[in-house]
């Protein structure tokens, strides 16, 4: 798994511009009460996004494309480079969590977060809890709103009980629900930040 942060590193000098560029700070007005928004956070369970991850440790950056693919609480997530290479294959169903690393070496558990962090020290992806912040859904945790009635910032706990800030600095209008287009999380030394290029809903 140090293969995975070696790999991350060596395209991440590539990716540093092409993650920045994607981003317009551009306001969106909505209509929605945040009790109305928050209903349709809580009933989107079926939902796939792309975009890009950069991961900041105390002495590196690493970057990389993100596809994640939600069905109720089963998932799939993918890591690639810039060129579609696989980095890491995150996917979880009723029989547990299952990693594929770019050596085609497969791992398995019950726990995400657990996996990760035993197979690769030093990178944290709180996958559990993002399940629900990545959308913008403060699921047991404490939140705060900006003006037109959105999430603005929460701060939770992860599977592992470590406490993590999110903030979200942009929405977009996807199939009638305000959901993010750039996500902070960061705890200690760890910052994450993802810039989401597209969400597809399923009704």
């Amino acid at each position: 798994m140090k293969k995975i942060l070696l790999l991350l590193s060596i395209i991440a000098l590539s990716g540093c511009s092409q993650f920045a560029s994607d981003i317009e700070d551009v306001p969106l007005s909505t209509n929605l009460t945040w009790e109305q928004q928050q209903q349709k956070l809580q009933q989107l369970d079926h939902w796939t996004l792309t975009g890009k991850l950069a991961i900041f440790l105390e002495n590196d950056r690493q970057t990389a494309n993100i596809y994640w693919k939600q069905q109720g609480d089963n998932y799939s997530i993918q890591l690639t480079t810039f060129i579609g290479t696989r980095i890491l294959q995150v996917t979880k169903n009723a029989q547990g969590v299952e990693i594929i690393n770019n050596d085609d070496e497969v791992f398995t558990g019950q726990d995400a977060n657990t996996l990760i962090k035993q197979l690769s020290p030093g990178l944290d992806l709180p996958i559990s809890a993002l399940q629900q912040w990545i959308k913008s859904n403060p699921a047991n945790a404490s939140y705060q709103l900006n003006d037109q009635q959105q999430v603005n910032d929460i701060l939770g706990l992860d599977a592992s009980h470590n406490l993590w800030e999110v903030s979200f600095q942009q929405y977009q209008n996807f199939s009638g629900i305000a959901l993010p287009k750039r996500v902070d999380l960061k705890r200690d030394n760890i910052r994450l930040k993802i810039a989401i290029n597209q969400w597809k809903v399923e009704n």
